[in-house]
């Protein structure tokens, strides 16, 4: 019997993308039948955050499960497995972690096969394309792995695998036709490693998926990161993880209340240029380092991040723009000079450093808690912030998940120099010490951090009778630079520093006219009292 080749075509326009969810396959952009090959549109979207109502969207999620055809996968998940299978993938997983290189693909694929673990359809064009599609998940999951098949969560992604092809995707399909309509699966809520490729096993067989996140955390990018496979539709509010709905909510918004609400959201949206206090809190900072001149600096440092040029609202992230600048030597005019300085220093959110080193140092090992962290061969925020070291809990959960983020960026993408004889791993262990010690004032300082308003700065400067910033230091500053604050380092005798740590292109420096190495930090002066003040001063002390 000859079989069919089967063949999915992600649709890509996800204006309506409930609608097309909703439509038979033959009512779809892409629909073709031949006698050899069937070939049509799926839908997979990944829907981030929540719409205007609220309850409208809880509601469609009820109703949705209330429709036969519609799989509510994330609720009705089947974990049991059958002890005669589970037995048969032990011995496998042992022949696989016995191979120096581990099983092939095809290999461990012929052998569930000839175990009975992957389940059979009576169609043969169904059975080759479950076949085909399984081995293209495991070699996904083996090219997303940095140690592959070898991986410490491939046995489990391989045992969930047998486990729902058998509890799901057979009892769906066992009386399907490749000209049939595919199963319809939603999914609500967070994931696991396993439940994501599977969702993926699902959407290469033909599926079409819905992934639903209310707080907009696009899980599902860490297996599809480039859209392959699924697409996004992002509404513009986020709301907290709530359980999968059991009933319709029965709250009608008033006409005022939609309005109000509606208004609120053109007013605030992304990309408005208006934004409301701390309406980007659950989002990650990523910096974006201007480069200006001298002159330029003391003008941008004025400006909120909102209206600083190439500010961005991604998906889940803010772009903020920032200054890192060393300026060496005094400029001509000391009134100038000493006048910018503290321009940036009135600033509430400024921090001000001059005695050095600034930084923590700390001797203790922390290579146990590095590989902690771990997962798969990267850092792991919720690992992070689970640590017994973690000393930031006190703060809100969102800067404690954007201080993890960053500590993981800075780590796998250090900004810092090699030293001689220091491995990258060397390297990674180092910043990652450091950021378990962030001082105190600096964590004020990002407490206060709105994205979009005030961009929080760092001023440092060097005192020619003070000690260099040591390598600590400038891993703090690299930190903060990612995290999107402003630095500027004042060094008036212009000797290299900072230089000797960083990569190359990663702040600017700027050279003002005069190598001065006598020169004492200058105070802001007092202004003159008006003399009606000086008046009431008086009056007050006499009576």
């Amino acid at each position: 019997m000859q079989t069919v080749t089967i063949e999915s075509v992600l649709e890509r326009d996800s204006y309506d993308w409930l609608q097309a969810f909703q439509d038979t396959a033959n009512a779809r952009t892409v629909y073709e039948v031949t006698a050899q090959h069937v070939r049509f549109s799926r839908i997979a979207v990944r829907i981030l955050g929540v719409p205007i109502e609220e309850d409208d969207y809880f509601n469609s999620l009820y109703t949705m499960s209330q429709n036969p055809n519609v799989h509510i996968l994330s609720e009705e998940l089947n974990k049991h497995i059958e002890q005669k299978d589970f037995q048969a993938l032990q011995t496998i997983l042992e022949q696989h972690q016995q191979s120096p290189k581990g099983l092939s693909i095809n290999r461990l694929i012929a052998m569930m096969y000839g175990h009975q673990l992957i389940p059979k359809h009576d169609d043969p064009s169904m059975n080759r394309h479950l076949q085909l599609v399984t081995m293209r998940v495991v070699e996904r999951f083996r090219d997303q792995q940095s140690l592959g098949l070898l991986a410490n969560d491939f046995r489990r992604f391989l045992i969930d695998m047998v486990k729902w092809l058998k509890n799901h995707w057979i009892q769906w399909t066992k009386a399907m036709k490749p000209t049939d309509d595919f199963p319809k699966v939603v999914w609500y809520g967070e994931t696991t490693i396993s439940q994501r490729y599977f969702l993926l096993l699902l959407m290469e067989l033909g599926c079409d998926v819905l992934i639903f996140h209310p707080s907009a955390i696009d899980e599902f990018a860490t297996v599809d990161p480039t859209d392959a496979f699924s697409v996004t539709h992002s509404y513009v509010s986020q709301t907290a993880l709530q359980p999968f709905p059991d009933k319709l909510r029965d709250r009608q918004a008033t006409v005022g209340y939609s309005s109000s609400q509606h208004f609120e959201h053109l007013m605030h949206d992304q990309h408005s240029g208006v934004y409301r206090p701390w309406q980007f809190k659950d989002h990650l900072p990523r910096s974006l380092t201007l480069r200006m001149t001298y002159d330029d600096i003391f003008i941008y440092a004025n400006e909120k991040a909102m209206v600083r040029p190439k500010f961005e609202v991604l998906r889940d992230e803010v772009i903020i723009p920032v200054i890192f600048a060393k300026i060496s030597g005094v400029s001509s005019s000391r009134e100038e000079y000493w006048g910018y300085m503290h321009q940036l220093l009135a600033s509430p959110q400024a921090v001000f450093v001059q005695a050095f080193p600034y930084a923590k140092t700390s001797r203790a090992n922390f290579h146990f808690h590095y590989k902690h962290c771990l997962v798969n061969g990267e850092l792991s925020t919720e690992r992070i912030m689970q640590s017994d070291w973690w000393q930031y809990d006190d703060l809100t959960l969102e800067l404690q998940s954007a201080i993890a983020h960053t500590i993981k960026t800075s780590c796998e993408q250090p900004m810092l120099k090699l030293q001689p004889n220091e491995s990258q791993y060397d390297l990674q262990l180092f910043i990652f010490k450091q950021m378990t010690m962030i001082p105190k004032d600096i964590l004020r300082l990002l407490q206060s951090f709105d994205y979009a308003q005030e961009v929080p700065k760092v001023v440092l400067y060097q005192a020619p009778q003070q000690p260099s910033l040591s390598r600590e230091d400038i891993a703090l500053l690299a930190f903060l630079n990612r995290f999107g604050v402003d630095i500027i380092f004042y060094n008036p005798t212009g000797k290299l520093d900072i230089e000797k740590h960083l990569l190359e292109d990663t702040f600017d420096g700027h050279r003002l006219e005069h190598m001065v190495f006598d020169l004492q930090f200058e105070e802001p002066k007092q202004q003159k009292a008006k003399p009606d003040k000086m008046i009431k001063k008086l009056f007050n002390r006499f009576f």
